[in-house]
C-alpha cells in the first residue's frame, strides 16, 4: 500500500522555528538552542506539512474535524489532514488517544512531548544522526527544560482509594537478625 502524499502549497519558510515555538508551550516544552540543532530534529519527525498540522494541534486530544477547522484556510481537505495525522502518528511525531462511541472506534490526536514521547515512539526508525542530535539537544537545552519543569511525567496517581505513606524504619534488633541470617 503506497502512501497518499498530501502537498498543503505556502508552506512558510520558518515553519519549523514555528512549529518548535508552539512546542515550548507545553508543559514540557522545546527550546530554542544556539546551535539550531532542534530545527534538524523536528526535519526529521515532521514534513513541512506535517508541521504546519503540528502547529494547528493542542496537547488535548481532539477529532481530526477541530484540526481541519483550524487548518482548513490552506487548502487541505478533512480527508487530507486525517492521512497526514495517521502517518505523523504512525512516524510517532504525535499522540492518538482512542475513544470508543457505540460500534465505532474514534482517533483524537494532540501534540506529544519530546521525551517521553516523540523521541521514544522513534525506535523503529532511529538513525545514528538523529541520535546524536537528541544527545546535542538534551547537553544544551532540554535536560534543563525537563529538570526546570514543575510537572512531573510520571507520578502515581492514586484511584478511588488513598494511599497512607508507610515510613518502616528498621529496628536495630531487626537488621541484626537479617545480618545474622545473611551470614
Amino acid at each position: 500500500m503506497t502512501e497518499e502524499v498530501v502537498y498543503i502549497a505556502n508552506v512558510e519558510p520558518d515553519i519549523y522555528r514555528k512549529l518548535q515555538q508552539h512546542l515550548d508551550t507545553l508543559p514540557i516544552g522545546f527550546p530554542a538552542t544556539t546551535s539550531g540543532v532542534e530545527i534538524k530534529i523536528l526535519k526529521f519527525l515532521f514534513t513541512p506539512e506535517e508541521a504546519l498540522i503540528g502547529i494547528n494541534m493542542r496537547f488535548i486530544p481532539e477529532p481530526p474535524i477541530k484540526i481541519f477547522r483550524r487548518v482548513k484556510k490552506y487548502g487541505i481537505s478533512l480527508e487530507q489532514v486525517e492521512i497526514v495525522l495517521k502517518r505523523m502518528y504512525k512516524k510517532g511525531s504525535i499522540n492518538v488517544t482512542r475513544i470508543q462511541k457505540e460500534d465505532k472506534e474514534i482517533f483524537h490526536y494532540h501534540n506529544a512531548f519530546l521525551a517521553v514521547g516523540m523521541y521514544e515512539y522513534q525506535l523503529h526508525r532511529m538513525t545514528p544522526e538523529f541520535y546524536q542530535n537528541f544527545e546535542l539537544y538534551m547537553d544544551e537545552a532540554f535536560r534543563d527544560e525537563v529538570a526546570s519543569t514543575k510537572i512531573n511525567q510520571l507520578r502515581t496517581i492514586p484511584v478511588e482509594e488513598s494511599i497512607t505513606p508507610e515510613h518502616n524504619i528498621a529496628s536495630h534488633d531487626e537488621l541484626k537478625g537479617l545480618l545474622d541470617r545473611a551470614e
